[in-house]
This record gives structure tokens, C-alpha cells and sequence, in this order.
């Protein structure tokens, strides 16, 4: 089975984490580790507070997914 590639920021090496929020919501964040991530999302926020067990690294096609889903949401 091949590796499978996460989305990263090219400039610094930062991968693509997404997460949800707890009572509802998704939302991503670049970070090198799971820990740098949660401290982002938790600084990104002043109301809402982050599922720690929903972190995951983004393959193209659930970053794709997750946006397209938040498109949707917009419309």
C-alpha cells in the first residue's frame, strides 16, 4: 500500500490538521505536530473549544471534502 501524502505548506513544512468543534462545526489549521495544532485552534477561538480527538491530517481529498462542505454550508 502506497504512503499516504498530507497536505502541507511548502514554505514551512506545517501539515494540513483538521478538526471539529465541540457542539458542532469543522475547521483546519497548519501545525508540525497534533499538540502545536490543538494550542492553535484553541488560540484561533475565544467561544469555541475544540474536539481534541477529532484532530487528523489532511490527504487532498478530505481537505477537498472539508471544503467543499463548507462551501455548501455558505450558499
Amino acid at each position: 500500500m502506497a504512503k499516504e501524502k498530507y497536505v502541507t505548506q511548502h514554505h514551512t513544512g506545517k501539515t494540513l490538521w483538521l478538526f471539529n468543534w465541540n457542539g458542532g462545526g469543522f475547521n483546519d489549521v497548519f501545525a508540525f505536530t497534533k499538540k502545536e495544532a490543538i494550542a492553535e485552534a484553541r488560540k484561533s477561538s475565544n467561544t469555541l473549544v475544540p474536539d481534541e480527538k477529532s484532530f487528523r491530517k489532511a490527504t487532498p481529498k478530505t481537505a477537498a471534502e472539508q471544503d467543499k462542505l463548507g462551501w455548501m454550508m455558505t450558499c
